[in-house]
């Protein structure tokens, strides 16, 4: 590293590293490396507090949603509609629809009723190349855009065995956190995204 002139280097955790990244948000008052991290990935979520810069190890949680989870709930949503993907591309085109379109909405019934009113103006279309035939396919991308991620909120959607949701999982970890940091913990929440916008 020194051979190669690098002046200075800086090893940091991924949770700090997202905080100091969010100060580049126009939504971020304050900047501040206090807050706390859900960092989900493709098999493990996990929701991290981050003190002044470090991590609370101890408060750390891991729950097992994630984002293969969505990938395979949007496949399931896509396969129920039947709308014409080749088998053997069914999981490759749910997830280039959860990484294109995915985000995650304030409220799921004015969600339906927007998609409902004014479909055209909310569905995407996805255009796949057949890997057999070479023949192209399209899609329409409606409620799958919304609901895939929703499994974060309804975890029971996509795992039986775990039904916490995300809100609650933070409230736990921030409660366990020192109780005079709880309170700067409770004011940043920010999610390091598996592949979709989220916006709640």
């Amino acid at each position: 590293m020194f051979m190669c002139d690098i002046p200075v280097c800086m090893c940091a955790r991924q949770a700090v590293l997202a905080l100091a990244a969010s100060w580049t948000s126009r939504q971020v008052g304050e900047r501040t490396l206090t807050g706390t991290v859900i960092d989900s990935g493709d098999g493990v979520t996990h929701v991290i507090p981050v003190a002044e810069g470090y991590v609370i190890g101890s408060c750390i949680k891991h729950i097992p949603i994630a984002g293969r989870d969505i990938t395979y709930f949007t496949q399931q949503l896509l396969r129920e509609r039947e709308i014409g993907i080749p088998p053997e591309q069914s999981l490759e085109t749910a997830k280039a629809v959860k990484e294109r379109f995915s985000y995650v909405c304030p409220d799921l019934v004015k969600e339906f009723q927007k998609y409902d009113t004014d479909g055209s103006k909310w569905i995407k279309q996805y255009t796949g190349i057949n890997a057999i035939s070479k023949k192209e396919f399209t899609i329409d991308v409606g409620y799958e855009r919304f609901l895939g991620p929703e499994i974060f909120f309804h975890p029971e959607f996509a795992n039986p065995d775990f039904t916490q949701p995300i809100s609650e999982v933070v409230d736990e970890v921030i409660q366990n956190c020192p109780i005079d940091v709880r309170r700067p913990l409770y004011k940043t929440d920010l999610t390091r995204p598996f592949g979709t916008k989220p916006s709640r």
